[in-house]
């Protein structure tokens, strides 16, 4: 389904809403954008409380200044991921290509419930597999020489990804005071809060579970080493550390491993 030009304002889902006037603004700016192409269309920023939210093409981004930020008796860091996020986007919403029909949903669902109880039971072979297809769906839809080609679902799975993470954010920093943003990144934010607020945190996340029809999953750190959102060391409370970009140490084989030896000598 080729398309001349989108109105990303008939892209946006009902329920996307903010409190805001920062957030507000960028979603009227969006609400009366109209795109000719999608590569490059989105190049937005908002900043909410010291902290800047960028919006992109592929994905929403952003990120405290580089540092070390830890856990202690009073504050924990904790990480939220909404689980296949795109994909997710698509089947709860009922998005498809237009020239494919509905029939699409049914199949692209089946595949996300196989990836879910083969990550459930720990075949992780066959739900990386499944990922992998899954997640090629949304590249596949802006590519010319795809099947799956719609610009369309293209821009209504990553605009409306962004500014359902972006209800998320505000929610949380304008309800829990001292609540520190470390990073948002494409699919989940990462935030350090006092622990007496856990609980009103993970109120946020529900109501927001049952608003968007999507799942978080939670994971907590002792600390994190940040460079910049795409680069950093998070340790986990049971001391495993999780490596992102530079600091990346058994790389997949079709990533750089250049310094790698060097980064398992070093790092913790």
């Amino acid at each position: 389904s080729e398309r001349t030009q989108i109105d990303l304002g008939t892209c946006i889902f009902d329920y996307i809403s903010f409190n805001t006037p920062e957030f507000n603004k960028i979603l009227d700016t969006f609400n009366n954008s109209i795109i000719t192409e999608t590569k490059g269309s989105i190049e937005e920023s908002v900043i909410y409380k010291g902290f800047k939210y960028d919006y992109g093409s592929g994905g929403i981004h952003g990120c405290i200044k580089p540092g070390v930020y830890e856990s202690d008796g009073d504050y924990i860091i904790i990480d939220a991921d909404v689980a296949s996020l795109y994909p997710s986007i698509a089947v709860v919403n009922g998005l498809y290509p237009e020239h494919l029909g509905k029939s699409f949903c049914d199949v692209y669902e089946s595949i996300l419930k196989q990836r879910i109880e083969a990550k459930k039971a720990g075949n992780m072979s066959i739900s990386d597999a499944f990922k992998l297809a899954l997640n090629s769906v949304y590249g596949k839809s802006n590519d010319k020489y795809s099947f799956l080609m719609d610009p369309i679902y293209t821009m209504k799975t990553t605009l409306n990804g962004q500014l359902m993470l972006s209800m998320l954010a505000e929610e949380l920093v304008m309800t829990i005071p001292s609540l520190q943003m470390l990073q948002i990144n494409t699919d989940g934010l990462t935030v350090k809060i006092h622990v007496d607020y856990i609980n009103i945190y993970h109120e946020i996340c529900k109501d927001w579970e049952e608003k968007t029809k999507l799942s978080l999953e939670f994971v907590e750190y002792s600390k994190m080493i940040i460079r910049d959102v795409n680069n950093y060391i998070a340790v986990k409370t049971d001391g495993k550390c999780k490596y992102k970009g530079a600091f990346e140490i058994d790389k997949e084989l079709h990533k750089d491993n250049f310094m790698s030896t060097v980064h398992r000598v070093l790092l913790p």
